[in-house]
């Protein structure tokens, strides 16, 4: 190939990385800042935005007898007993926490994290709450900040070894 050949050819390779990496910037970034950022509460940052319903084949034996028994200790609609039922078996862990900030904002708080604070006070345990609070919220980030910095090092480890040698990193722009 010619000198001119070869720097199309490296130009296009250089291009597609960039791209692959402003995808993934465009994708995993918001996640990061609506984690640190969110002014909804807590559970608002982690609670997807999109839903995928399982279909009927999905749903198991035992779906309709918990449905029914939903429907009947929470005094619910069937569409809105399937949708609260959905919504636990699409991400628990979501659902326990939309449930847990709609029950401290029944009891007058503005977000979960107040209303925990505020009812460990009524037991004389609010400082205690806020420390273990304060402590999982800066080893949270210390963690996310751990995992983007081990990504930026293979990034740039990976832009350094293929500035040296185009050749040899000719896999990933495929």
């Amino acid at each position: 190939l010619t000198l001119f050949t070869r720097r199309i050819q490296r130009k296009k390779k250089k291009m597609k990385c960039s791209l692959l990496l402003a995808l993934l910037v465009a994708v995993v970034g918001p996640t990061f800042t609506a984690a640190f950022t969110s002014t909804k509460g807590f559970s608002a940052a982690l609670v997807p935005k999109t839903r995928l319903n399982a279909g009927p084949l999905f749903k198991g034996k035992d779906y309709e007898r918990v449905v029914e028994n939903i429907m009947v200790t929470k005094n619910l609609s069937r569409e809105d007993a399937e949708k609260d039922y959905n919504a636990y078996l699409e991400n628990p862990n979501n659902y326990a926490l939309s449930k847990g900030e709609a029950y401290y904002r029944g009891l007058g708080y503005s977000s979960l994290m107040e209303g925990v604070i505020g009812e460990a006070e009524k037991e004389g345990k609010g400082d205690e709450v806020r420390e273990r609070m304060a402590e999982f919220k800066k080893q949270s980030q210390i963690k996310g900040l751990s995992v983007i910095s081990v990504f930026l090092v293979l990034f740039f480890y990976f832009k350094i070894q293929y500035d040296n040698d185009p050749t040899s990193l000719t896999y990933i722009a495929h």
